[in-house]
């Protein structure tokens, strides 16, 4: 897998120990080109992406994971050749703009750089947080790896659990994006840097944030669409660049057709390979709606003149049982993770085993960006007191229109924008009822944005969408294959979030952006298809909670916390949609905890 691991002692404290018990765990990465001192170890997890140095700087070591999709302007202006890699270019940044040099970096990146001469230790990754990194201090040790998993081989006990994290789980919670399953282990935050010295504080440091940039240059509606449009198709290219073998996930939406379509006019349509979940005759029985997305699939598959041997279809997952899966789970999250995108397993598998892709497309996040609804764009008017703009709403949008203004009113008082939410909650809340717990964490699921751009950075940039690419990548990386989102390039959100909001109102139809932008990209049946058609993204998604409720039946709960509600309790309280869901999920956390409890630790 790609990634690095590392440690460094912060109080004279050797990291022998440490260091041969990692080894120990991964004898294969023993011979690998490493840092070793008393002081510090740093080691790459793979042979093709070792620690470097450069005899320019050779007080500077660099261990990363990173695409820089501005790699040749960055060249350019580093006055380096075009055959400079990733690397090498990283380092003559940091060289030359200190910390500073991360404010120039398009793309996904995790990286520490290990100063010798001052022994300062720089740790960052990229603004959205698709590529992982995180940190733990124990017992004057300061431990750092792209995966969670490979810090906890090299400590010698097990951690203590996050009880805050494991409620917020239980509530159904959105996470701090910081937080994890273990108590001392963090995530280093999206869009920030760490850069620390012997003895000073460990300060994570933001270096971007979303923000409005001038668009002045377009005049009318059309230039703002050219420029999306032309951004997307480089956000697509320079995601391609170099890769031989391609993998695109094909749901049949907008998004995932878009970025298909544009790759069959990029690359050799020999080397592109397209991935669905679908139903089959034995699934669909399973499925309360029986309908998938094969039609619209196909419709692109036509119009974009894809080879149909390369279109694959998933129809089952390839674990043999729950039990399999969860130790799947443990093993690539490190624990017990929020937004766990273990359902993607099997096709990043297929495509990496099979087809020997070397990354897979993804339309993830359209619908937190680009796509959006764009349902509350006149929150703009209101907040700004825009009286002309709200009239014209009002006349266009009728009864439906005046409905939503009086709800946007009944929101900011609640504080909410699903006024019912806390209800719902209740109904999925595992948590046991007299907890503590209960009073000391919060659900910010919904809070309430006085402005539609407010919204929509809130949606971009929320610990969601890191979690659920960061788990993505991280599924993804255990079969050497990498995920690449171009609806999440920065350049694209930039402009996005930059946009008047006039051009979102749903009329004609709702997710105007997108489908404005895809004029010319996308056949019109995709196109102007309705958002939801009764189809999962993972298809078989029925069937699959059928067969982990039975595999479960037998395990009894060990509750090791004592936070979990009883069984009978929480099925007195449940609505019946979200009882079997719940259920599974109850003992899937409770298998997890007891694989990381610490042994005499029992309640």
């Amino acid at each position: 897998m790609k990634g690095f691991f590392g440690i460094i002692n912060l109080d004279n404290e050797p990291v022998l120990n440490s260091k041969e018990l990692f080894l120990s765990n991964y004898p294969a990465v023993r011979n690998f080109l490493k840092l070793d001192s008393d002081r510090i170890f740093i080691i790459g997890m793979h042979p093709d992406f070792p620690i470097r140095r450069l005899e320019k700087f050779p007080d500077l070591t660099f261990a990363g994971w990173c695409r820089l999709d501005n790699l040749d302007l960055l060249q350019s202006e580093l006055g380096l050749s075009n055959t400079s890699e990733e690397s090498e270019v990283i380092l003559h940044a940091f060289h030359t703009w200190g910390e500073d040099c991360v404010r120039h970096f398009i793309g996904d990146f995790s990286f520490v750089i290990w100063n010798q001469k001052n022994e300062s230790l720089f740790l960052t990754k990229d603004q959205l947080g698709i590529r992982p990194l995180f940190y733990l201090t124990y017992k004057n040790l300061f431990f750092f790896a792209t995966n969670i998993t490979l810090i906890k081989k090299a400590v010698p006990e097990k951690l203590p659990l996050n009880e805050i994290f494991i409620a917020k789980e239980l509530k159904y919670y959105p996470q701090e994006i910081e937080m994890t399953f273990f108590k001392d282990i963090h995530r280093l935050r999206p869009a920030h840097y760490l850069h620390f010295f012997h003895g000073n504080p460990i300060e994570e440091n933001r270096y971007w944030d979303l923000e409005k940039i001038d668009l002045s240059f377009c005049k009318k509606d059309e230039d703002y669409l050219t420029l999306l449009r032309e951004t997307l198709t480089e956000s697509v290219k320079c995601r391609a660049r170099g890769k031989k073998t391609i993998g695109s996930q094909l749901s049949g939406g907008m998004d995932s057709s878009a970025i298909t379509v544009l790759l069959s006019r990029l690359i050799d349509k020999k080397e592109l390979h397209t991935y669905s979940f679908v139903l089959d005759d034995f699934t669909k029985g399973f499925s309360d709606t029986g309908i998938d997305e094969k039609d619209t699939q196909e419709e692109i598959i036509k119009y974009a003149g894809l080879i149909r041997e390369n279109h694959h279809q998933v129809r089952r997952f390839h674990y043999k049982d729950v039990f399999e899966e969860l130790q799947k789970r443990n093993e690539v999250m490190g624990g017990l993770g929020a937004d766990d995108a273990y359902w993607q397993d099997t096709l990043f598998k297929m495509a990496a085993e099979d087809q020997k892709a070397e990354v897979v497309f993804s339309g993830f996040p359209g619908d937190e960006g680009i796509s959006e609804y764009g349902s509350q764009f006149f929150n703009e008017y209101i907040f700004e007191k825009n009286i002309p703009r709200l009239i014209q709403y009002v006349f266009e949008f009728r009864r439906g229109g005046l409905s939503r203004i009086r709800n946007y009113f009944r929101a900011k008082k609640a504080g909410m924008t699903v006024l019912d939410y806390p209800q719902i909650q209740e109904k999925r809340n595992l948590l046991k009822p007299d907890s503590e717990l209960n009073h000391l964490i919060t659900d910010t699921s919904f809070k309430f944005n006085p402005t539609y751009k407010g919204w929509l950075k809130h949606r971009i940039c929320m610990a969601d969408t890191s979690l659920r690419l960061e788990s993505e990548a991280s599924y993804a990386n255990q079969y050497d294959l990498e995920t690449v989102y171009p609806l999440a390039d920065i350049r694209l959100l930039e402009i996005v979030y930059s946009l008047p909001v006039h051009l979102f109102k749903p009329k004609p139809y709702n997710r105007a952006v997108f489908r404005n932008v895809c004029k010319g990209i996308l056949p019109d049946k995709v196109r102007l298809q309705k958002k939801y058609n009764g189809a999962y993204t993972l298809a078989f998604y029925d069937y699959l909670e059928k067969i982990k409720f039975e595999e479960l039946k037998n395990y009894q709960a060990k509750n090791h916390t004592g936070m979990l509600i009883n069984e009978d309790d929480f099925l007195k309280k449940t609505s019946e949609s979200e009882k079997q869901e719940r259920l599974i999920f109850r003992k899937e956390v409770d298998y997890i905890i007891d694989l990381n409890w610490p042994v005499g630790n029992e309640n």
